[in-house]
């Protein structure tokens, strides 16, 4: 058979497979069937696909093949993978499966952690990680000035960790963010004079909101950009769920 004719045949059936799930839709739309088959493929979207369901079986922020990602809304994880982190410098207030995430992609991570268990439950994964520098600091003051033990600045800083020091944590931020960085600050739905603070420092806030790992609430990851801001991102990954 001639390419010319395979090519109209296929055209024929695209088409008239097309038609053929539209009206099956209309059908289904029609007898009320169809809302409850969507919100099943949403299900399994969130459920499978994200990893939401794994994220709470085990307890931990993971995704559906069981690897770390961050404690974040799922949108703001997505645009993490979306970024080439290889090489970049990635300073965090408070450790987790963050900070696995960011040296599985690449960074050199510094993390600085108050709780004792927390850090040794980390410390004990980390060991299979690269470029991760896990520090402990139970003194309020002095983990907020973490970040100046040297003098270099960081691409990405990440304010997490212990809520009484997220605003101090914010001020030192500002001045150790390199000039095309970004400062993430998660639960900023909970701190609304933080993000106020970061926008006055002329930096552009950019929510992140929606259902993250474990949580049954949505949340909002902010993600406070340099006017230089510009990574190298990877345009052609496929996201969960897409089509």
């Amino acid at each position: 058979m001639c390419k010319w004719c395979i090519s109209k045949i296929m055209k024929i059936y695209t088409h008239t497979l097309k038609e053929l799930k539209e009206i099956i839709n209309r059908i289904l739309l029609k007898i009320h069937v169809l809302p409850f088959i969507t919100a099943l493929r949403v299900l399994k979207n969130l459920e499978i696909n994200y990893g939401h369901f794994k994220s709470v079986y085990r307890w931990e922020s993971v995704d559906k093949q069981g690897e770390p990602v961050p404690w974040f809304s799922y949108p703001a994880i997505e645009y993490l993978k979306d970024i080439k982190l290889s090489g970049l410098s990635v300073f965090e207030y408070g450790s987790g499966n963050s900070t696995l995430f960011f040296s599985k992609h690449g960074a050199n991570i510094t993390s600085v952690e108050s709780n004792v268990k927390w850090f040794n439950s980390i410390s004990k994964k980390a060991k299979n990680y690269k470029n991760i520098n896990l520090k402990l600091q139970n003194n309020p003051d002095k983990l907020v000035k973490t970040i100046n033990e040297n003098k270099r600045k960081y691409d990405i800083i990440v304010i997490d960790g212990e809520s009484r020091t997220r605003l101090k944590c914010s001020y030192i931020a500002v001045n150790k963010l390199k000039t095309k960085g970004i400062i993430i600050l998660d639960n900023a739905d909970w701190f609304p004079n933080i993000a106020h603070y970061l926008r006055r420092k002329n930096l552009v806030q950019v929510n992140f909101t929606g259902l993250g790992p474990i949580n049954p609430y949505t949340t909002t990851t902010a993600f406070f950009l340099t006017k230089g801001f510009n990574p190298v991102l990877f345009h052609k990954r496929k996201h969960p769920g897409s089509i």
